[in-house]
């Protein structure tokens, strides 16, 4: 019984572990995404070029979307209601071509996506 308990526990750790690993994956792929249509926005906003960046914060809007869905399973909620927060405001301010609240905004996405990704990165800061 002893030994079958064992080999139930290591099992189920190697399983967490897999988990845990995919997750992260997943997790660094969506903000490498995300942080690269930022950038794209950003420049586009910087450039005045209004048409292709209303047309990417759509598309970062549906990315997210796409990308939450999983996300929600291992991140933060709090984290993410901010993110759909500001998602529901850049694309307003850059149909109405208000160049300072857009860049903030854009600002505000960058620093939580980032914010997300280090806060589910294996260190010893977030182990303790």
């Amino acid at each position: 019984i002893l030994m079958k308990n064992v080999v139930i526990s290591l099992i189920i750790f190697i399983i967490m572990i897999i988990c845990i690993v995919i997750s992260l994956n997943y997790l660094n792929k969506a903000t490498d995404d995300l942080r690269k249509l930022n950038d794209e926005i950003e420049l586009y906003i910087t450039d005045n070029d209004w048409d292709k960046a209303y047309k990417s914060s759509i598309e970062y809007t549906e990315k997210w979307k796409d990308y939450s869905e999983k996300l929600k399973l291992f991140v933060d909620h709090q984290e993410m209601d901010q993110i759909e927060i500001e998602l529901w405001k850049l694309p307003q301010y850059i149909k109405e071509k208000n160049k300072e609240e857009s860049l903030a905004s854009i600002h505000v996405l960058k620093f939580l996506i980032d914010h997300i990704s280090e806060l589910e990165k294996v260190s010893m800061q977030n182990i303790l």
